[in-house]
């Protein structure tokens, strides 16, 4: 992948519309607006109405261009937006005549790739653009700003400057080794780096935090057969999506639906119904909702008011906690359904009649309580950071760890500082990491084209 050539690209989705965006960047921007508009010299950031004329003259679309120069840019070379009307054949047709003129069709995330290179934007910044696109829920936009707005590089940079200070103090000791480390002043670096390890590890925690932010949350709707479980699905969805029927089992497959949920994005999941004496492709069903069990964020547990407790799997019920399930008493509107008040009793409870829509909006809430509570929305001092930052932080807390139980050994300052120097390379891949070609190959091919 070179820097040197320009590179153009749609930047908005394919498809009719009223406007279509297309991007370039590199040398050539400073050329082609003479040569496409007969604008040789035109001022930067500047919306100019020109005729496009391809390379042999003719007249494409009435557009508009804007031009940025050297520096002033978002990938930091000269570069060009070209505002076209919406209809796929005009684009094509112009993207295909700046490729004749010797450009380049863009890599997936090669802009925003320039724009880190070039030192416009942090790795950590460069990533974020990917999770601003992406976001389907207001926390996660909010995370994905604050990526951003560089405010956890900044975090970043602030864990590597208190390694850094650690160093400095036992490098002295190691530069000078006719005097031997004071004991306090080794517990006190023992002290500095718990502190800084401690910071790693409860950053990490939170990569697991920004995924469900960014992907949804998972939850099943899952309970016995014919408790209710797909009406249920459909009343909070809002539509027919799933089979109803009387007849138990009538569910064997999972299917599954969006919803926003507050600040939340929700993937509900409708699933078959277990009981421990399941046969045939009803056992099948089963199966399918203990797998998709194990890796679920949440459960809506359906019972049917009207009857026992159910008995099912312990290896399910295992899997719920009153942190991620809300047992659903279903078909209040049969009468007298309070017959579960000792079942999964620790667990918050909600009555409901998915037929008539009793209860739903009572439920909606206790769910979106709950998901507040497991998802807190971050404070201004919380480091939130995505399963990449996380894998890093791991990486240098075992570091810091391994240099701690070093020191409290005593086996050598210099083993110790080993260990340091490698935390802060791990901490220097999270906003840095120019020189891994491989890492930025992976990281920026999963971007859209013409960002």
């Amino acid at each position: 992948m070179s820097q040197a050539d320009t590179i153009v690209a749609l930047a908005t989705p394919a498809g009719e519309s009223a406007l279509g965006v297309i991007r370039l960047s590199g040398d050539a921007c400073d050329l082609l607006p003479e040569a496409v508009f007969n604008h040789p010299s035109p001022t930067p950031r500047t919306a100019y109405l020109a005729v496009y004329r391809d390379f042999l003259g003719e007249s494409l679309d009435q557009t508009l261009f804007i031009y940025y120069e050297k520096g002033c840019s978002y990938t930091g070379q000269p570069s060009l937006e070209i505002f076209c009307h919406g209809n796929p054949l005009i684009l094509r047709k112009v993207v295909d005549d700046l490729v004749s003129r010797g450009c380049r069709l863009a890599e997936p995330g090669e802009f925003t790739r320039r724009a880190f290179v070039s030192g416009r934007m942090e790795l950590v910044q460069a990533e974020s653009v990917a999770t601003l696109i992406r976001a389907k829920s207001d926390r996660a936009l909010e995370i994905a700003n604050r990526h951003l707005r560089g405010e956890t590089g900044q975090r970043i940079n602030l864990l590597r400057n208190k390694v850094l200070e650690v160093v400095a103090q036992l490098e002295a000791y190691v530069d000078f080794p006719r005097e031997d480390l004071p004991r306090e002043d080794m517990a006190d670096a023992i002290g500095q780096i718990e502190v800084v390890a401690n910071e790693m590890g409860k950053a990490a925690e939170t990569g697991r935090f920004a995924h469900l932010l960014e992907a949804g949350v998972q939850t099943l709707v899952a309970g016995e057969p014919n408790a209710g479980k797909s009406s249920l699905f459909n009343t909070i969805c809002g539509k027919a999506r799933a089979i109803v029927n009387e007849e138990p089992g009538t569910t064997r497959d999972y299917l599954g639906e969006r919803l926003r949920l507050g600040p939340f994005e929700v993937e509900l999941i409708d699933t078959a119904g277990m009981r421990n004496n399941a046969t045939g492709l009803e056992l099948t069903g089963m199966e399918r909702t203990l797998n998709l069990a194990l890796e679920t964020e949440f459960f809506l547990l359906t019972l049917d008011g009207t009857l026992p407790s159910p008995s099912l799997p312990t290896d399910f019920l295992e899997r719920l906690t009153p942190d991620n399930c809300i047992v659903v008493e279903n078909k209040m509107d049969l009468g007298e359904t309070g017959t579960h008040h000792d079942f999964l009793s620790e667990m918050p409870h909600v009555r409901t009649s998915a037929l008539t829509g009793q209860g739903i909006q009572s439920l909606k809430d206790l769910w979106r309580e709950s998901l507040e509570k497991r998802l807190p929305s971050p404070t201004a001092d919380t480091l939130i950071v995505n399963a990449r930052h996380a894998t890093c932080l791991l990486g240098a807390q075992a570091s810091l760890n391994d240099a701690i139980n070093l020191l409290r050994e005593e086996a050598g300052v210099e083993l110790a500082l080993s260990d340091m120097r490698s935390a802060l390379e791990e901490l220097g891949e999270i906003v840095g990491g120019a020189d891994n070609e491989d890492m930025l190959d992976r990281l920026f091919q999963s971007f859209c084209i013409g960002k």
